[in-house]
C-alpha cells in the first residue's frame, strides 16, 4: 500500500504523529458468570461461553453504586522502582477471626493444579491461588509489591536483579517439605521450572532470563539476556507461583497436576476435595504475612467450596447457603448485582473490577480475505464499539485499543480513542471509509458480492453485533457456537479464518503487544508479520525509562491499529459478589486470578 487510509488520516489530523503519540494523561471517564474466566491451558486464560442480551435490545449502562465506582481508565503506576514494600502496621481493628467462608459454584475435579500449565480460574480458587505464593505480586492499581521477597530486587545494572527472601517463610507442614524454611534455592527452582523443556508448560514470559544464581540461603541473582522492561511485572503475574521441588521430584510433572500434591507456602493448606460436591482449604497456622490486627494471617479458619449448578446458584445465595460467589478470579455482571440487590437490598456486597479479560475478534492474516490489510481495516472501521463495549449488558466493559486503559500511561485513554476512526461515535464517515477500502481491495461489497466466512465463536456476547456491523462490507459471518475446548484448540492451531471470543492478558502492556503480534510469538494466533512493527514491539519491551517506553508502546499500538491484525474493541468489567458481612475486599481488587483470601473475614 502506498498511502493507505490510516496514513492519510494521520496526515490530515491537526497534530503530528509524534505529538499524538505523546498524548495526554487524561483519565477516561442473569446467567451466572462464575466460569467466565477460565478454560484455557496457556498464559491467556479463556473465559467460558455465557449468554448475553441481544445487542439491539441492550439497555444503556447505568452507573454502579458509589461504593464500587472506579474511573474507567484506572491509573496504573510507572515502572516499579526497586524499593521495599511498606510493612504492615498493626492498627486498632474490629476484625473478627475464625469461621468458614463458603464459596458457591463449581467444584471441579478434573482441573490441573500445576501453575506451570494452567491459568484456569477454578483451580486458582480451589487451590493454587491460596496454597502457593509468588516472589512479587500486584495490587488493584498494578503496583508491584514484594511477597516472598523481602523487597523489590536490587538492580545494579539493566540486566541484573538481586532478590532477598524473607527469613520467616516455611513450607506447609505436609510431606515431603514438612514445614521446612523456604530458601533461595526454592525460589531459583520455582522460576527456572517455567523454562524447562516441557511442551505442556506456559512459555514466553520468563524466556528473557539467561541465568539464576543462588548466592546464599536467602539471596539469589536473576540475569536477563537483554534489558527487559516487563520483568518485574511478569514475575508478579498470576502463574509465577512457587511449587515445592521435593514434591515435584517425588511425583513428577504428571503428579503435580493433582490437587492432592499441592504443597505451598500460602495462607491456606489443601484439605479434602470431593469433585462436584465440596472442597475445603484449612488455615496455615505458620503463615508469614501479618494482618491489620497485628496477628498472622489468615483471619479465616477455613475456605469451603460448595457445588451449585448455575441454575441453582442464585437461589442458594438468596437462601443464605453460601457467602461468596465462586467468581473470585473474575466476577459477576452488573445486571446480576442489580437482580440480587432487588431481592436482598444492602445484604449484597460487590466490587467493580477492571479485568484483564478482553474481547477478541481474530482475523487470520494469512487467509483470504483478511490477507489484505484493507479488508481488516474495513472491519475495524465498521464495528460499532458503542455497542460492542458492553458484551454482557450494562457496565460490562470499557473501550480499549491494543492495550487496556488500566495500563496508564502506556494505553490510549477513552477520550483519545473516541477521537479515532473506529471508536468515534459518529459512524457515518467510518462506514464510508470502510466501503472505500473494500472497493480498493475489490472484494465483498467492493466486488458486489457476499463472502461467507465460517466464524467459530466462544460465546454470543459481542459476536452477533459484529456480524451485523460487517454485513455492510459484504461479509456474512456464519457464527458457529463452539465448545470451549474446540474453540481454544482450533484457535491455537490457526484453524480459522475469523473467530470471536474472549481472552485474558497479563500484568504488563507487553502481554498485549509482543506476545500477540510479534512474528513467531507464541500467542500470535493471527499469523501477523510486519518487520517494521516487530521492531517497534521489540523497542517497547527493551526501553526501561517509563516516559520513553510509554511513547514506544503508543507508537507500536498505533502501528497495530493501522495494520489491524485483529479488531480491538473492549476490556471487560466484572463484579465479585458476596454477602455484605464478608469483609476485607480492597476497593480495587487486582484484575488477575490469584486473589489472597487471607485478608477476608466474616462480620457475623
Amino acid at each position: 500500500m502506498a498511502e493507505n487510509y490510516w496514513t492519510r488520516y494521520m496526515r490530515r489530523r491537526p497534530m503530528t504523529r509524534r505529538t499524538f503519540l505523546k498524548g495526554t494523561a487524561l483519565a477516561g471517564g442473569g446467567a451466572a458468570t462464575a466460569a467466565l474466566i477460565g478454560c484455557g491451558d496457556d498464559d491467556d486464560d479463556e473465559p467460558a461461553p455465557t449468554a448475553a442480551p441481544d445487542r439491539p435490545d441492550e439497555p444503556e449502562a447505568t452507573a454502579a453504586p458509589d461504593d464500587a465506582d472506579e474511573p474507567e481508565a484506572t491509573a496504573a503506576p510507572d515502572e516499579p522502582d526497586a524499593t521495599a514494600a511498606p510493612e504492615a502496621t498493626p492498627v486498632p481493628s474490629n476484625i473478627k477471626r475464625g469461621g468458614t467462608l463458603r464459596i458457591g459454584g463449581s467444584v471441579g475435579g478434573d482441573s490441573v493444579f500445576d501453575p506451570a500449565i494452567t491459568n484456569h480460574t477454578i483451580t486458582y480458587s480451589l487451590g493454587m491461588g491460596l496454597v502457593y505464593n509468588r516472589l512479587l505480586n500486584y495490587d488493584g492499581d498494578v503496583n508491584v509489591h514484594a511477597e516472598l521477597a523481602e523487597s523489590l530486587p536490587e538492580q545494579p545494572d539493566d540486566l541484573t536483579y538481586v532478590f532477598k527472601i524473607r527469613p520467616d517463610i516455611h513450607w506447609h507442614d505436609l510431606p515431603p517439605a514438612n514445614g521446612r524454611q523456604f530458601t533461595a534455592e526454592d525460589a531459583a527452582f520455582g522460576l527456572s521450572r517455567f523454562n524447562e523443556d516441557n511442551p505442556e508448560f506456559i512459555q514466553g514470559q520468563l524466556d528473557r532470563i539467561s541465568d539464576i544464581e543462588v548466592i546464599d540461603d536467602l539471596t539469589f541473582r536473576v540475569s536477563t539476556n537483554e534489558p527487559f522492561a516487563p520483568m518485574l511485572r511478569f514475575l508478579a503475574d498470576d502463574p509465577i507461583l512457587m511449587v515445592n521441588r521435593e514434591q515435584r521430584d517425588a511425583v513428577g510433572d504428571a503428579g503435580m497436576k493433582l490437587y492432592e500434591n499441592q504443597v505451598g507456602t500460602g495462607p491456606f493448606v489443601r484439605g479434602e476435595l470431593d469433585p462436584g460436591v465440596r472442597g475445603i482449604l484449612n488455615k496455615n497456622s505458620n503463615y508469614f504475612e501479618i494482618g491489620d490486627d497485628g496477628q498472622p494471617l489468615p483471619y479465616l479458619d477455613h475456605v469451603e467450596h460448595l457445588a451449585f449448578s448455575q441454575e441453582a446458584q442464585e437461589g442458594a445465595f438468596i437462601a443464605g447457603e453460601f457467602d461468596h460467589y465462586d467468581n473470585i478470579g473474575a466476577g459477576g455482571l452488573f445486571i446480576q448485582v442489580q437482580a440480587l440487590q432487588g431481592q436482598l437490598g444492602d445484604e449484597v456486597g460487590f466490587r467493580k473490577r477492571l479485568h484483564s479479560a478482553i474481547e477478541e475478534t481474530h482475523m487470520h492474516n494469512q487467509k483470504a480475505p483478511f490477507n489484505d490489510a484493507r479488508v481488516r481495516q474495513a472491519v475495524h472501521l465498521a464495528i460499532n464499539r458503542q455497542i460492542a463495549v458492553n458484551p454482557f449488558g450494562p457496565e460490562s466493559g470499557i473501550y480499549m485499543g491494543p492495550v487496556p486503559q488500566m495500563f496508564h500511561p502506556f494505553a490510549f485513554t477513552e477520550q483519545e480513542l473516541l477521537e479515532m476512526p473506529g471508536w468515534r461515535e459518529d459512524k457515518d464517515q467510518d462506514i464510508a471509509d470502510a466501503i472505500a477500502l473494500m472497493n480498493a481491495a475489490g472484494v465483498g461489497v467492493g466486488a458486489d458480492e457476499t463472502i461467507t466466512i465460517p466464524t467459530p465463536i466462544q460465546c454470543p456476547c459481542h459476536a452477533t453485533g459484529i456480524k451485523d456491523d460487517v454485513s455492510v462490507l459484504g461479509l456474512d459471518l456464519e457464527l458457529q457456537q463452539a465448545t470451549g475446548a474446540d474453540y481454544f484448540a482450533e484457535r491455537a492451531q490457526g484453524n480459522f479464518t475469523m473467530n470471536i471470543g474472549l481472552e485474558v492478558g497479563g500484568t504488563d502492556a507487553d502481554t498485549y503487544l509482543y506476545h500477540r503480534f510479534h512474528t513467531g510469538a507464541p500467542f500470535n494466533r493471527v499469523g501477523f508479520s510486519e518487520p517494521d512493527v516487530d521492531a517497534l514491539l521489540q523497542k517497547q519491551r527493551s526501553t526501561l525509562d517509563t516516559e520513553a517506553r510509554a511513547e514506544a508502546v503508543r507508537e507500536a499500538s498505533l502501528a497495530l491499529i493501522e495494520h489491524s491484525p485483529q479488531a480491538f474493541t473492549a476490556s471487560l468489567v466484572f463484579y465479585p459478589i458476596f454477602r455484605s458481612y464478608v469483609m476485607g475486599h480492597p476497593e480495587r481488587i487486582p484484575f488477575g486470578l490469584t486473589h489472597n483470601l487471607g485478608r477476608l473475614w466474616l462480620d457475623a
